[in-house]
């Protein structure tokens, strides 16, 4: 009989050679597709230690704080393809809508995102007069922190990066408005009011999302979110569940990164399979031959060796929704606009205008698959930036596809 001894990352090693059989350990259990959730959820129970927190049937994968002895037999079990710590995550935070085209594509081809749902894996989201007038656009709400059923966002992150997704720009007479202003968001909220959350509870975000993609029409997961990666993507639960939400039909669209040039891409983001977005700053032009990388964007090749990000766009003092007393309002008093926006730069912001740009693509053509509208998205890009994978300009990206669609 050959004894299969599963891969483990390092923290879990070290807990369970070193560690005191009372003490636990917070970890994210990768399972394979075939697995049987209840009877794992029972072994991962050995111990009257063990506290199992989630169990993701979409994404296969179960959560929870467990002791030594229960993590050793867990790690032979052939249902069990990785066990990995629990590791933090942080907000990736370090006339956008004009450079990339998108108020030429709101207004002369009349898309706006309408019927379009994208899921915002942040610190929740606030109910911005840009969100609920004339019409409520908060379409649901999950809240994995608190567990509250309102949304809130006490940190200001998600709502800053939904306001690049899908603000109206209603309090602003037009001024700061969305890539897309009509489309629907969905707030999950995994990262608490100071903008840092557990890999659990991503994963339990995602999971959620892709459970609820038919009831909300959720057609994109915006991740603006990350971490230092330890491990290959093919082993690292976060990735894993990323593209458990692209073979459904999602496109998940993540932050590169904010360590710059020399710093390697961040969990989810080094996945080769997922869009990921760097920035680049537009120098507040519309005008594309002065804009240049953002110096913080991360762009080292991934731990696996693939170059990221796949394109970049304006992430570089974006002007977007401010949550009212929320920790960024607060810290950020020289930056505000007024009593209804905020400034902010950083690859999540990258991140949000690619995915509005992404909710206007699906809204023109609602079967583009996620793998498509990679591909179509990359293309825009590098059209006009081919030293760097540089920012989708919106018009070429339509004009692209409806030649590729013979419209």
């Amino acid at each position: 009989m050959i004894n299969i001894i599963k891969k483990m990352d390092q923290t879990v090693t070290n807990f369970i050679n070193n560690n005191a059989a009372e003490q636990q350990l917070p970890v994210v259990i990768a399972l394979n597709d075939q697995c049987n959730e209840v009877d794992l959820c029972q072994l991962c129970k050995l111990s009257s230690l063990d506290a199992v927190s989630y169990q993701l049937k979409e994404v296969k994968q179960i959560t929870g704080k467990l002791c030594r002895h229960t993590l050793g037999q867990l790690q032979n079990h052939p249902d069990v393809n990785f066990i990995h710590y629990d590791y933090k995550v942080r907000a990736n935070l370090n006339t956008a809508t004009a450079a990339i085209g998108s108020r030429e594509i709101n207004n002369n081809f009349g898309l706006t995102g309408k019927g379009i749902t994208i899921s915002v894996i942040d610190s929740g989201i606030y109910r911005h007069y840009d969100l609920i007038t004339p019409a409520n656009r908060i379409v649901g709400f999950a809240d994995f922190v608190n567990g509250q059923t309102v949304p809130y966002d006490d940190n200001g992150h998600g709502t800053h990066v939904a306001g690049a997704i899908a603000g109206n720009g209603t309090a602003s007479s037009g001024t700061y408005r969305g890539v897309a202003p009509e489309a629907n968001l969905v707030g999950v909220k995994v990262l608490d009011s100071q903008g840092n959350g557990s890999l659990s509870n991503v994963v339990a975000g995602i999971d959620w999302s892709i459970a609820n993609r038919s009831k909300y029409g959720i057609r994109v997961i915006n991740l603006s979110l990350g971490a230092d990666p330890y491990t290959s993507y093919t082993n690292e639960p976060l990735a894993q569940a990323c593209e458990k939400a692209w073979r459904t039909g999602i496109v998940v669209v993540a932050a590169a990164g904010n360590s710059g040039p020399s710093g390697t891409i961040d969990t989810p983001g080094f996945d080769p399979i997922i869009l990921t977005v760097g920035a680049v700053n537009d120098r507040n032009t519309i005008p594309l031959t002065d804009d240049i990388p953002g110096d913080y964007t991360s762009s080292k090749p991934t731990v696996d060796g693939f170059i990221k990000p796949d394109i970049a766009l304006p992430g570089t003092n974006i002007t977007s929704l401010i949550s009212p007393n929320s920790v960024l309002a607060n810290q950020n008093p020289q930056n505000k606009v007024g009593n209804q926006y905020l400034t902010l730069t950083g690859t999540s912001m990258a991140a949000g205008v690619a995915s509005g740009a992404v909710a206007l693509l699906l809204q023109a053509y609602p079967p583009l698959t996620p793998d498509v509208i990679k591909v179509r998205m990359i293309e825009a890009s590098r059209y006009f930036a081919p030293d760097f994978s540089g920012y989708s300009i919106l018009t070429t990206l339509f004009n692209m596809t409806r030649h590729y669609n013979k419209i």
